[in-house]
């Protein structure tokens, strides 16, 4: 699979020629797909103090349900593992969102109550840094009709990923995050959970505990919540049963229940 075909060229071509126009994404896409299937193929832009911006979206026909997408963008987004993922390095890079994701990512409320029902199988994302400080990203995905991707099938993209990433970087930088789908939004999910729920408890929280709380919506384990903090995992359990408390609550399930309207 990796070497390029007479017809691999050829789309390869039109994608380079349109990297600065609205048929770019069409083109990219066609490119992509041409060496393996996908049922989702989503670009976006992630810029500080705004929500992500989307920049094009394709799905095969019938395999999404139509408020996904609006659902992700009012502030689902703020738990997803590309979205959150923080390392990418300045060249960007290509990854699974299985080698990504946090530990508990599978069994948090969020993957059964979001990803599970749009049937999600396997994603695979593009990351890359802008010149203006944003982040572009491309996604595509299968769903459960489908198998996940193969290992060679990864091995491929990881080959071809550095010309992907400056296609990607080329179009992505030119492309204002401006627009009916931008909208100021720079609260992190720890700001918004110690406003609110210092508004409405009467024990404050402590901004450790909010921490925490974020990193539990997000699939943490107390294991790599402590990974996050810089703190040992003892000093993770007693901030998480501090929050239960004062919540009155006793598992993420409840928590995610609570918290559910901020995202």
């Amino acid at each position: 699979m990796q070497t390029l075909t007479r017809k691999d060229i050829f789309r390869l071509r039109r994608a380079m020629a349109s990297v600065h126009n609205d048929s770019f994404f069409t083109n990219f896409r066609r490119l992509l797909r041409g060496r393996l299937p996908f049922d989702t193929f989503l670009m976006m832009r992630f810029d500080v103090g705004a929500r992500p911006t989307l920049l094009g979206s394709w799905k095969v026909s019938g395999t999404l349900p139509p408020h996904v997408l609006g659902a992700y963008f009012e502030g689902a987004y703020r738990l997803d593992p590309f979205y959150q993922f923080d390392t990418v390095p300045p060249r960007g890079g290509l990854y699974r969102m299985s080698d990504i994701a946090p530990d508990r990512f599978y069994a948090s409320e969020y993957f059964q109550q979001y990803f599970q029902q749009i049937g999600l199988r396997d994603e695979i994302g593009l990351l890359a840094p802008l010149p203006s400080g944003g982040m572009a990203h491309l996604s595509f995905s299968r769903l459960d009709h489908g198998c996940p991707y193969k290992r060679r099938e990864v091995q491929c993209l990881h080959h071809y990923s550095p010309i992907l990433l400056e296609l990607l970087v080329t179009h992505c930088a030119t492309t204002r995050p401006a627009g009916p789908q931008t909208h100021p939004h720079p609260a992190a999910l720890q700001d918004l959970i110690l406003t609110e729920m210092n508004q409405t408890l009467p024990t404050a929280l402590t901004r450790r505990e909010a921490q925490i709380a974020a990193l539990v919506l997000q699939g943490h384990s107390n294991a790599s919540a402590a990974v996050m903090l810089s703190i040992s995992r003892e000093t993770v359990k007693v901030h998480r049963r501090n929050l239960y408390a004062k919540l009155d609550i006793s598992s993420p399930g409840a928590l995610f229940t609570m918290l559910r309207h901020l995202l």
